[in-house]
């Protein structure tokens, strides 16, 4: 029997970016995003530099170390993370209180931020 995965494990995400790709209608809420890092501010889980190719797929999910500036950020605690994933707050909200910290350029937000929600939706299909 399978133990299920560990949350924001080094396997999770890699589940993650395949239960992603296989939505087929939610890629195209991503389309051209280009690359974006969720980052744990508390080191309890593991960062990650996720790409998003023009078709709103994840081709790329590196796990890293450190934080690119260059790049948009999303970071917050393991807590904020979890309570995001389990859909107990919305991506806009957690934004605008500062659960999660953004750092990057407001079109992100403004052309995405309304499908955020969807990245909590497919996490729940993880096992």
């Amino acid at each position: 029997m399978n133990q299920p995965l560990t949350r924001f494990s080094q396997e999770w995400w890699s589940a993650y970016q395949t239960t992603w790709n296989e939505q087929e209608n939610l890629g195209k809420k991503f389309t051209k995003l280009g690359k974006v890092i969720l980052w744990f501010s508390d080191r309890q889980g593991v960062s990650v530099c996720s790409e998003w190719d023009d078709q709103g797929q994840i081709v790329s999910l590196e796990l890293i170390e450190e934080m690119d500036e260059s790049l948009p950020i999303f970071s917050a605690t393991r807590e904020n993370w979890e309570r995001f994933v389990n859909q107990e707050i919305g991506a806009v909200k957690a934004v605008m209180t500062g659960l999660i910290d953004y750092r990057g350029s407001m079109t992100i937000i403004v052309k995405y931020g309304r499908h955020f929600d969807c990245l909590a939706q497919v996490a729940q299909k993880v096992n």
